[in-house]
């Protein structure tokens, strides 16, 4: 078999490593072009992004392992189209994810970001007394969309700062149903919305989680809410969320995703959305680096190279998701 990884050299040679003679791993850039004229001939691809046309004509390919939870940017049409070929995603990074998304929360809710900027330039203004008090996170109500490996993941560590949560599932049931107070399912979740101080969106973007989060649910959360996106950017109204901001509908919000990115990776002087989020104080930015650590590329690249190496030894792979379900 030959397996295609378009990345540097670094993790290209975990791939050898691990796959070893059991089977040809080839280089790439990351380009279509570049692609299929050393991999399209091969049964395996490594890749986050995998174009459609790419998987179209790759006649002999038969798994795709992204390094990620969010499979978005594999042509999940182009896959159904063929009908015989497997993705498998990687939830490796789901602790660090949770970590990050309970940072956000906290940036937040403590006013940290624009304490730091003012202190920085001499002005006391945030002292005790300032204008914008802490929100305490105990004793709140947290509202968790999706209970996937992510959102178990973060339940299980608020659960020692003395919240209620809540979790809300495409089903309305959950195998970590023993880590929150209650499930209900989304499209049944109006209410808790309304009692939740805290909204942690954790759901992967498909169909229907597009645009979830509007005006509509927007106008559902307390004026003293916050929300925390470190899923996909789509699942909320871009418009309408900085409007909610900046008119202090909700109290904040804190985003790792985007509805713009770079077309060169970590570009420059390139705005993450259409409206100015950056002017606001009450929402905390970040690049879209929630699962980046000290360790989990590499963990991420290791994951992947061994579950490649189950399917090359007729093994059934980990994490193939539901192509009706989209995740």
């Amino acid at each position: 078999m030959k397996v295609l990884v378009p990345y540097p050299d670094e993790l290209v040679k975990i791939f050898k490593t691990i796959i070893g003679d059991q089977a040809e791993v080839v280089q790439s850039e990351r380009s279509v072009e570049s692609m299929l004229e050393f991999g399209g001939d091969a049964e395996i691809i490594a890749s986050v992004i995998v174009p459609g046309e790419y998987i179209r004509k790759s006649s002999n390919l038969r798994m795709i392992q992204t390094f990620g939870a969010g499979i978005d940017r594999v042509d999940l049409d182009a896959v159904r189209d063929r009908d015989d070929i497997i993705v498998c995603n990687n939830h490796v990074n789901s602790a660090e994810v949770a970590e990050f998304a309970i940072s956000l929360l906290f940036a937040v809710a403590k006013n940290i970001i624009p304490s730091d900027r003012e202190l920085r330039t001499g002005n006391w203004v945030h002292r005790w007394g300032g204008p914008v008090p802490n929100l305490e996170i105990r004793g709140k109500n947290v509202l968790i969309i999706g209970l996937g490996h992510i959102g178990a993941d973060i339940a299980r560590r608020l659960k020692s700062f003395d919240v209620t949560i809540i979790a809300a599932t495409r089903s309305g049931a959950s195998s970590d149903d023993d880590l929150v107070d209650q499930i209900v399912s989304i499209d049944q979740v109006k209410h808790q919305v309304e009692e939740s101080d805290f909204v942690i969106l954790s759901l992967p973007l498909t169909d229907e989680t597009t645009g979830l989060v509007n005006r509509e649910f927007l106008s559902w959360m307390k004026p003293t809410s916050i929300l925390v996106n470190i899923s996909r950017a789509e699942i909320i109204d871009e418009q309408a969320l900085y409007e909610a901001l900046k008119e202090k509908r909700i109290h904040g919000a804190g985003i790792d995703v985007w509805w713009r990115y770079p077309s060169e990776w970590r570009g420059m002087a390139i705005p993450p959305a259409d409206v100015p989020f950056h002017e606001l104080d009450n929402i905390v930015i970040s690049p879209h680096r929630a699962a980046y650590s000290e360790r989990t590329e590499r963990e991420l690249f290791l994951f992947a190279a061994k579950n490649i190496l189950r399917f090359i030894r007729g093994e059934t792979p980990l994490n193939i998701i539901g192509l009706e379900r989209g995740y």
